[in-house]
């Protein structure tokens, strides 16, 4: 197998379904909150049924992604229907989504929006940092690293983020700052680009509304990435180790009561630390955080689902009449809309 130990959530919401398969009411049942895309597989097409308002481009960036895996595939797909929602906290149902805690047993997990791309933020796509960050990691290997915890972000009045403020304020081995978007000081002197935090050895995460998604563009770096333990969890985190031959991050607690301790460690196990940060980048950029990655994940989500859901119809019955199910998401992306007048 490619990738092994990806599937674990497939597997994992598979299990939970299986004495109970999914009918379609429970899709009609869903709440059609800001962010909700229902949509089909059908003969190897990808339609588009229904929409509810939009979270910048990330419903978009989703269905460029699945149509990728279903272009892309060496094999016939099976036919399903569903519906994601692209916010970052959904109800725990059988919807799928990009990140659930431990009692969300009925979302389904997809790869975020940033496996596509994040355009808003000018972060781009998962592939141009990781292209990026490794030009920055040739030209400063890690002896030449800056020997400091680095983070950025905005607060927006998340405790877990003002108390790694607290837990660095002062200390010479933190740099850390908050930034507020749209103030032209903050962004001209604390602003760095996602693929310049290479610089550093030790890089900070820390969750947001709900999961952050900027762990994934960390983990295209040479260094080490230290993260609080996580209360959300997204597709591919059975994959992180925090122990052992293959550890591939540091964990810390949530309320950062260990965080020097650790980097007094790294500091002083300094091939320990190095490898730390070696296994970070076999495990990512160079193998789980592909595009190859993603779409094998997503090919086996189509399956996972077939096997415990409903068999969708293509057509509606309509004053006898068959009516066409669904638009085809090539003219979705073009239009951003279902419906419009021609011209």
């Amino acid at each position: 197998m490619a990738f092994p130990g990806l599937f674990e959530e497939v597997e994992r919401s598979v299990k939970n379904r299986r004495g109970s398969p999914i009918i379609v009411s429970e899709l009609d049942k869903i709440p059609k909150r800001n962010g909700y895309v229902r949509a089909m597989i059908f003969n190897q097409q990808l339609y588009v049924i229904a929409t509810e308002g939009g979270i910048y481009s990330r419903g978009l960036s989703t269905l460029h992604a699945l149509h990728r895996a279903i272009l892309s595939s060496p094999d016939p797909l099976p036919n399903i229907e569903f519906a994601f929602n692209t916010d970052d906290r959904i109800p725990s149902v059988p919807l799928w989504g990009y990140a659930r805690r431990s009692e969300d047993a009925d979302i389904w997990l997809i790869p975020d929006f940033g496996h596509w791309s994040w355009p808003e933020t000018q972060v781009g796509t998962l592939h141009e940092v990781q292209l990026k960050a490794a030009l920055i990691d040739q030209a400063r290997p890690w002896s030449s690293k800056v020997p400091s915890l680095f983070w950025r972000g905005a607060l927006m009045g998340l405790e877990l983020r003002e108390k790694l403020l607290q837990a660095t304020a002062g200390k010479p081995w933190a740099d850390v700052k908050a930034l507020t978007w749209r103030d032209k000081e903050s962004m001209a002197n604390d602003l760095k680009p996602m693929p310049e935090h290479c610089q550093y050895k030790y890089l900070a995460h820390t969750e947001g509304n709900s999961y952050s998604g900027r762990l994934k563009y960390l983990q295209s770096c040479n260094s080490v990435v230290i993260a609080h333990k996580m209360d959300w969890i997204q597709h591919y985190h059975s994959l992180m180790k925090s122990k052992g031959p293959q550890q591939n991050f540091v964990e810390v607690q949530r309320n950062y009561s260990d965080l020097e301790t650790k980097i007094s460690w790294l500091e002083n196990h300094g091939e320990a630390a190095e490898r730390i940060a070696s296994n970070s980048v076999m495990s990512f950029p160079e193998r789980y955080l592909t595009p190859a990655a993603e779409v094998c994940y997503w090919r086996k989500l189509i399956h996972g689902w077939s096997m415990v859901s409903f068999k969708p119809e293509f057509y509606d019955i309509v004053d006898g009449q068959s009516i066409w199910r669904g638009l085809p998401v090539e003219s979705y992306l073009l239009e951003r809309r279902l419906k419009w007048d021609p011209y």
